[in-house]
């Protein structure tokens, strides 16, 4: 296995796991439940605070102007209906949805590192918890990236260098809650500094580019295309994050012990 160039290595892995797959099922879940419960939450706090609108701070984020501000003004609800249809059933069903992300996670990690999938109560729990992880994280960065916006140009050098400290700490837990096997912090460390660096990009990227893409969509679909954009963009993130779990496995499999790799081939062979 070592005798393989690393390139293609991750490619073969990527394409063995049934990468694009996994990251097409992992985008529509985190589209129907982290957008609802980003947009649900929000409602909720503009009301107790100072009742802003969600298709405003789209607007101001993104520099949108002309066709597309309109377009987008009209794409989300007034908070006042949003708060109407947030009942305890829609925030559950949204939340489900959760638990469908983590599980596609949780075998995108095992199929990569060649070991077991978790099982019995820990899954579900594992998955909660590294579910509430990714949505404390997006609404972090949204707010992170209206600093800008609001206080100019010079917010970045706090919102970036805290964007990153996030990301590292996201991927240096994330691994911990879904992969069956215990592993030192020097074994998470170059996956947690490669998911730093490509999920800091995203988020700058995010700025430069989804504003295009709300524009092309939007004249091309209206309301509906600001959705589209939003589906491509997240399905851009799950391939992403395919990419660096295959990566932190393939980089693990060359640093560790002959030993080690084997232990964790075995054990799964063992299980299946």
């Amino acid at each position: 296995m070592r005798g393989i160039s690393i390139p293609t290595s991750i490619v073969r892995r990527f394409f063995q796991i049934d990468g694009i797959r996994k990251a097409m099922l992992m985008a529509f879940n985190l589209f129907i439940s982290i957008i609802p419960l980003a947009i649900i939450t929000f409602a909720f706090v503009s009301r107790l605070r100072n009742r802003i609108s969600l298709s405003r701070v789209f607007i101001e984020q993104f520099q949108l102007r002309g066709e597309t501000a309109r377009v987008v003004l009209n794409a989300f609800p007034q908070n006042r209906d949003i708060i109407k249809v947030a009942s305890v059933i829609a925030i559950a069903s949204f939340a489900l949805s959760g638990f469908d992300v983590a599980s596609i996670f949780q075998k995108t990690f095992a199929d990569a590192w060649n070991t077991e999938r978790l099982t019995g109560w820990r899954g579900p729990v594992r998955g909660l918890i590294w579910f509430v992880a990714v949505f404390a994280t997006f609404a972090f960065g949204q707010m992170l990236q209206r600093l800008p916006t609001k206080h100019g140009g010079w917010a970045y050098a706090v919102s970036i260098p805290a964007v990153l400290l996030m990301n590292y700490w996201f991927w240096l837990i994330t691994p911990r809650l879904l992969l069956d096997k215990n592993l030192a912090t020097r074994d998470l460390r170059p996956g947690a500094i490669l998911g730093m660096i490509a999920s800091t990009a995203l988020w700058i990227l995010s700025l430069v580019i989804l504003p295009g893409w709300f524009s092309w969509y939007g004249r091309g679909f209206g309301g509906i295309g600001i959705t589209l954009a939003l589906l491509s963009w997240t399905y851009v993130v799950s391939i992403v994050w395919v990419v660096i779990v295959v990566i932190s496995a393939v980089m693990w499999e060359r640093s560790a012990s002959i030993d080690e790799v084997v232990d964790l081939s075995d054990a799964e062979t063992l299980h299946v």
